[in-house]
């Protein structure tokens, strides 16, 4: 999955530059974690960054500039979660896939359903970025040109999902994978906000919601001889 997104603000390719660049982001990120997007403003950055004033300003004119490119940067660091997911998901897939006879519509809504389980496990033990998700997608609502940047991400994502049911052959991959995203947003959300993670509770809402996913028949490619497995199980 491709980073669509690139930086507005000012670039340098002197290292001491860059690496102030880099100390203003860090320090935008702190600050929405503490006190939400509103809290951004170049003296508070500067303030937080430990550098003068003027350096905010010469890299990021607009605050929005400042805003999207701690988004852009956010992104980045946290990229490797979103490959991670996609590169499991599919070594999934592979699994399923080998095993033909043997897999039945049971047995794809239980791996299924572990494999999310532990995706949001993962994701609420990092806090901070949760808290950034969700306060870089409530700005789009008033940022147009965030909205296209968190777009473009959320847009990967769902990809990412689709193609993992289209190789399962689902006629409604597009769809599910909105599901399957909105209840993973979801969950985190409510989890971060409670400050616990009840694991009974997040096996059993998964498990529920995935197996109602594959409650309509599934025309795999897997095999043949699954597709029938699928069916008749």
């Amino acid at each position: 999955m491709l980073l669509p997104l690139r930086y507005v603000g000012r670039r340098t390719h002197r290292s001491d530059g860059e690496a102030r660049r880099v100390a203003i982001l860090e320090a935008t990120l702190r600050l929405i974690v503490k006190e939400g997007i509103r809290g951004v403003r170049h003296r508070a950055v500067a303030l937080e960054a430990n550098v003068p004033l003027a350096s905010t300003t010469y890299y990021f004119k607009d605050i929005k500039d400042l805003i999207s490119d701690a988004l852009t940067y956010f992104a980045e660091k946290t990229l490797w979660m979103n490959n991670t997911l996609e590169q499991k998901s599919f070594q999934l897939l592979q699994t399923l896939k080998q095993a033909g006879d043997q897999v039945s519509r049971k047995a794809l809504a239980d791996n299924l359903s572990l494999f999310i389980c532990e995706h949001i496990k993962e994701q609420v033990s990092h806090r901070d970025d949760r808290i950034l998700e969700v306060a870089f997608h409530e700005e789009a609502l008033r940022n147009p040109q965030l909205a296209s940047a968190i777009q473009s991400l959320d847009n990967a994502l769902l990809n990412t999902i689709e193609q993992f049911f289209v190789q399962l052959g689902s006629s409604q991959a597009m769809a599910e994978a909105h599901q399957v995203l909105g209840l993973i947003r979801w969950v985190e959300y409510q989890t971060v906000v409670s400050g616990k993670l009840d694991e009974a509770q997040l096996n059993e809402i998964i498990t529920v919601c995935i197996n109602n996913i594959f409650t309509s028949p599934i025309e795999s490619p897997i095999s043949d001889s699954t597709n029938r497995a699928l069916t008749s199980s």
